[in-house]
Formats: structure tokens, C-alpha cells, sequence
């Protein structure tokens, strides 16, 4: 991949860890960081590339909703975490957006599994997998929900951004 303009990579990752501050003091992410965000990468990929740029801010958006909103609707996601992602996408574009989808995956999955263990709710976890599937609305399983794990998302989103940051620029040119 190749490296973000540093312009757009420092707001990127100021972006994100405001995010991952407010989701794990107050469990929400703000609207004016998501909105901002997404402002913010339309403008810097505009004035760094021009018509590419707007190509490519839109491109990470329009992917971030793709991928994101149909999560929010199932309800495994809450509409915080589908904003920042489409920040992030507005700002990094599509093919950074894939890979930090692909780590936050990861990482999400593996603090999951970690609060699952250490809150003794193994056996209820498994118990509710099928259930997940349903379109009926309950909120244990929902995404935010007075019953869920308590996952806050952003930390997991934010360290997913910043390694694949980091990845972008320690690897080979060419």
C-alpha cells in the first residue's frame, strides 16, 4: 500500500484515538469526530491528489457503507462505530479501509473472546450464536445494548488503524 499523505495519516490517527478515548469513557463516539472526519478526508484527499483524491475519498465511503451499514441494521454494529469507519474510509480510501476491516476483525474477535472468558459468559456466548442470525430484536445481542459484552469497538478500530499505518510505512517501496 502506499503511504497516506502525512497530513491525512496525522488526522487519521488523531481521529482514531479520540474516538477510542471517548468509546472507553463515555461508550460513544461523537458525531462531530465521525462527520468531521469525514469532511476532513474529502477536503485533504482533494487538495493532496485533486480529482483522484475525491475519487478516492468517496471510494472509502461509499465501501465503509457497503460494508457497515448492513452490520448496523443486523445490529452487530452500532452506528458509531459504522461513522468512524466511514471517516476512516473517506480519509485512508478503499484499499486501507479493507485492511484495517480485515484487522479490526482480527483484533475484535480476539478482545471479544477475552471479555467473554474473563466475565465468565462462555456458556451464554454460545448459547446465543444462533440467535444472532434472527431478525428479531433483542437486546442482549444487540451491538450497545444494556446486556451486551460492552465492547467498545473503537479501541479495537483505532489499533487496527494505527497498525495498518505502521505497516504502510515500514514496508518495501516498490
Amino acid at each position: 500500500m502506499t503511504p497516506l499523505h502525512p497530513y491525512i495519516e496525522s488526522v487519521l490517527a488523531a481521529m482514531v484515538l479520540i474516538a477510542a478515548l471517548t468509546d472507553l469513557k463515555r461508550r460513544e463516539i461523537p458525531n462531530w469526530l465521525s462527520i468531521g472526519g469525514i469532511a476532513a478526508g474529502v477536503a485533504l484527499n482533494v487538495w493532496a491528489a485533486g480529482l483522484a483524491g475525491l475519487k478516492t475519498a468517496g471510494a472509502g465511503l461509499g465501501l465503509a457503507a457497503l460494508i457497515f451499514v448492513p452490520l448496523f441494521i443486523m445490529r452487530w454494529l452500532g452506528g458509531g462505530d459504522v461513522k468512524i469507519m466511514g471517516a476512516i474510509g473517506a480519509l485512508a480510501g478503499p484499499q486501507y479501509l479493507i485492511v484495517i476491516f480485515i484487522l479490526d476483525a482480527i483484533l475484535g474477535g480476539i478482545a471479544g473472546l477475552v471479555l467473554i472468558v474473563v466475565r465468565g459468559r462462555l456458556l451464554r456466548t454460545l448459547k446465543n450464536i444462533p440467535r444472532i442470525f434472527r431478525l428479531k430484536r433483542e437486546s442482549a445481542l444487540e451491538a450497545g445494548g444494556e446486556q451486551s459484552l460492552g465492547l467498545p469497538r473503537a479501541v479495537t478500530i483505532a489499533a487496527a488503524t494505527l497498525l495498518a499505518l505502521w505497516g504502510a510505512t515500514r514496508a518495501p517501496a516498490g
